[in-house]
């Protein structure tokens, strides 16, 4: 196994319980996680300036020989708002002359689709579980990485992996070996916030209270859920599943008919939801969907 060098870059170590609201890197935050590009583009700025600063300092050292890879956490269909930031930082390196590549990992189809609560928990609910839970999960996600071809393309490269938060290092550590097992050169690992390993060891669930700052009551999530400018990620969608069935109805009610014809079709796309567990859920969606579908028909008068 070839070991890759390993650096972490952040824009933030957060040392303690107390997060201040009104703190622009907390207060655009949640809203990121979910998909608000207004917010993916506040942050990729801030993160590219530090790409730049490595890029620059890598080609000063080895010249402009090796693509550096931007890659962020495996995802199936829909993007964690980790993949949209390494889109656009990728994006922004590119207009500014950097001989960048964009590589992201993917999940494979077995075993995509939620059974049960449990299963659901562990993959939305993530950042309210312990260190051990986390080690579980990550392990089970690995067993369904799929990307084999891209090991020559990092073989022997320098790999800048974007991400956006950096809590017991579990998920840094298991992307790693991967890497490792591809015989990346160099890895540079870059993060909006870093947890202080106390912090983090005994108050993971931290993380989760940094998701919801600020966008915590329904309303406020609808008003990110309509936003045209939000390209809903997957903790996007699986919030809005993991609502119990009153409010499931109430926000499926209150985003408009066309928010909800693309809540659906994102909801399929995914295919966790496509199964038992959350059926009647579905079947909401596709019931409104076809009231959609009966309006457009009797207004276009076909």
């Amino acid at each position: 196994m070839s070991q890759g060098k390993d650096n972490l870059h952040v824009l933030q170590e957060i040392q303690g319980l107390s997060l201040a609201a009104d703190d622009p890197l907390y207060y655009h935050y949640p809203a990121m996680k979910l998909g608000q590009l207004a917010q993916v583009n506040f942050f990729s700025e801030q993160l590219s300036n530090k790409a730049i600063d490595i890029l620059t300092r890598d080609r000063e050292e080895n010249g402009d020989k090796n693509t550096w890879l931007i890659t962020a956490p495996a995802y199936y269909q829909l993007p964690a708002a980790a993949n949209l930031l390494a889109r656009k930082i990728h994006l922004l390196l590119k207009g500014l002359g950097f001989n960048t590549s964009l590589a992201e990992l993917r999940l494979g189809s077995q075993q995509i689709e939620v059974r049960d609560q449990q299963e659901f928990s562990n993959y939305h609910n993530y950042s309210k579980n312990t260190v051990t839970q986390r080690i579980k999960e990550r392990q089970r996600v690995q067993g369904l990485l799929a990307c084999d071809d891209l090991a020559p393309q990092f073989s022997g490269s320098s790999v800048l992996v974007v991400n956006d938060i950096n809590v017991t290092g579990t998920q840094q550590k298991f992307i790693q070996q991967t890497l490792n097992e591809f015989g990346v050169k160099e890895s540079h690992w870059l993060y909006i916030f870093t947890l202080d390993k106390q912090l983090a060891k005994n108050n993971p669930e931290i993380e989760y209270q940094l998701n919801n700052l600020r966008i915590s009551d329904l309303d406020s999530y609808i008003e990110v859920l309509k936003d045209s400018q939000t390209q809903h990620t997957a903790r996007c969608i699986g919030r809005l599943f993991d609502q119990d069935i009153d409010n499931f109805r109430y926000l499926a009610g209150a985003v408009g008919s066309q928010t909800r014809a693309k809540l659906y079709q994102l909801a399929q796309s995914e295919a966790r939801f496509s199964g038992n567990f959350f059926a009647e859920k579905m079947q909401i969606l596709a019931n409104q969907q076809q009231e959609i579908n009966k309006e457009t028909v009797t207004n276009t008068g076909l």
